[in-house]
């Protein structure tokens, strides 16, 4: 059955491709956005890991939690004479202090502020002591060593147009300052995205920060042979109850969380339209599966005729899914390399430019993209692949032969009703309760719409052909003959009216899944039939 499957697919080369781009699609999605996220996330990793190179611990404030709206706030500064303490600690080699803020702006040479697109405009200190502790490389000029002196960032430098020796506006909480250019820096190996960055001596971002006398972290190195929990240990007495110290490698991960929450929310966002393209595909799949199973009711029956069991008969709907499954996610895999370009390029657009390093193609993904194409298109294929199994041999040398009903359809119309009354239950609580968060309620009103789909499909059969025959009403009588053949071949087949309009429904046609004038449904069998009622009806015309 293998070869009867594969040789199936052969003969239909154009329709597995065209039912395959229905899955393409949604892996692509699911693709790209693992790649996407995963690269933003490499680029804030390497950017925190490099703000903490050669620092064992760091010192810093303890953020407070803000209960009003379950947010962490900005954490205090510390004093600067706790440096002058950890130095005489007797096992640190080098300690250095810094302030930050990420409320700096730079104003061009037009005399407006820099726009950044929503990005951080950083601004940070340096000592000639802590440059061990510098994430920052120099790519021209030296670094600034007094209070009208900047350095600014490779990327508003080359966009802006400024040079070493150029003067450069600045302003964070005070008025504006004028700044001479002495270097221009980057962050090695990462993109930092739409942010801006600019570095002062530590005193002037002191001043211009309205920090003076403070400092927000310190960078603490120890001696060769101590270990960081001893350091740790020594430290912690120091501290009030608005300092923590940690590792340099806690520190960078806490960091990398803080930013990784919002990296999560895109991700989400982005898989959400992946899981919708891939319901779409798995419906366009199992109709594709059901008018291809029509189509071919002679050859099953040629099959079961020569000794195939309908477990075989089934095997062979399945493998060709798989097939396509298969191919399909491995299209859609590596469409996802492109998509996640063009995803960032969007972002870039509407003004959202993430950190980002070199492209990320992680194990997850390749697993993930292939597994969820491949059991999403065999899941779709099982109810098809079941009606194969019900076409009897005696349908080999029958024309018109239908399927025999499946021994559940006459619990169908009860299961349709229960799922539709579990979708708008689900509905009405994600919708109306009260105290529910967010996550959840989005996810059951995502499910109880999937299950209102499914219970009006499910319900279609049984509304199509009193609904067919009052809409064909005015078809009839505009269109006369035509007219009536429509409105009797919609009304003669409800099951087959209702997928197709239930694909319709999920935005999908089904043009190029036309069933062959000799064979099914909708062959001459039909025709005739529908004639046959055409001179019963009116027989003088």
């Amino acid at each position: 059955m293998l070869g009867v499957a594969l040789k199936g697919l052969a003969r239909r080369k154009v329709r597995a491709s065209l039912t395959a781009i229905s899955i393409v699609l949604g892996v692509s999605m699911i693709s790209g956005t693992y790649i996407l996220t995963d690269t933003i996330n490499a680029g804030f990793h390497t950017i925190f890991t490099g703000s903490y190179q050669n620092a064992d611990v760091v010192i810093t404030g303890k953020a407070a939690f803000d209960s009003a709206n379950g947010t962490s706030v900005e954490p205090p500064t510390m004093p600067q004479s706790l440096l002058t303490e950890v130095q005489k600690l007797p096992d640190v080699a080098l300690a250095a202090g810094s302030v930050t803020t990420s409320s700096l702006k730079l104003i061009g040479k037009d005399g407006k502020v820099i726009s950044t697109g929503g990005a951080p405009a950083l601004g940070f200190s340096v000592t000639p002591r802590g440059q061990q502790f510098n994430p920052t490389k120099l790519t021209t000029g030296s670094w600034p060593s007094g209070p009208g002196q900047i350095v600014i960032d490779k990327a508003t430098a080359s966009g802006k147009g400024f040079h070493v020796g150029d003067r450069i506006g600045a302003q964070a909480f005070g008025p504006a300052r004028e700044f001479a250019i002495t270097g221009i820096a980057e962050l090695p190996n990462v993109s930092v995205g739409g942010a801006t960055f600019a570095i002062f001596d530590q005193p002037t971002a002191q001043q211009l920060f309205h920090k003076v006398g403070a400092l927000d972290a310190i960078r603490v190195q120890s001696k060769a042979g101590i270990d960081t929990s001893a350091l740790l240990s020594q430290i912690k007495p120091l501290l009030s109850d608005t300092q923590v110290v940690r590792s340099g490698t806690e520190q960078a991960k806490k960091d990398e969380q803080q930013a990784g929450g919002f990296i999560q929310i895109i991700r989400y966002a982005l898989l959400a339209f992946a899981g919708i393209a891939l319901f779409v595909g798995a419906f366009v799949i199992a109709n594709t599966l059901s008018i291809t199973i029509a189509q071919r009711m002679r050859e099953f029956a040629t099959l079961r005729t020569l000794g195939a069991s309908r477990r075989q008969v089934m095997w062979s709907v399945v493998i060709e899914a798989f097939v396509i499954g298969v191919l399909g996610s491995l299209v859609g895999l590596f469409l996802g390399l492109v998509l996640a370009k063009v995803l960032n390029a969007l972002f870039v657009a509407f003004g959202i430019d993430l950190p980002h390093g070199s492209t990320v193609f992680a194990t997850r993904t390749i697993v993930v993209s292939l597994l969820v194409g491949t059991v999403v298109t065999v899941l779709a294929s099982v109810r098809p692949a079941r009606r194969a199994t019900r076409v009897p041999p005696i349908a080999a040398v029958r024309e018109g032969s239908v399927l025999p009903p499946s021994r559940f359809a006459k619990y169908s119309t009860v299961t349709a009703l229960v799922v539709l009354a579990l979708g708008i239950v689900a509905v009405c609580i994600g919708t109306l309760a009260g105290g529910m968060a967010t996550g959840p309620r989005l996810l059951l009103i995502g499910v109880g719409v999937l299950l209102l789909f499914f219970g009006v499909s499910m319900n279609a059969p049984k509304i199509v052909r009193p609904l067919a025959s009052v809409i064909g009403k005015p078809a009839q009588a505009i269109g006369g003959a035509p007219g009536l053949l429509a409105r009797d071949n919609a009304t003669r087949n409800p099951a087959r009216t209702a997928s197709t309009a239930s694909a319709l429904m999920i935005g999908r046609d089904h043009r190029h899944e036309h069933v062959h004038p000799d064979r099914g449904a909708g062959g001459p069998v039909a025709a005739r039939q529908a004639g046959g009622q055409r001179r019963h009806r009116h027989p003088r015309r």
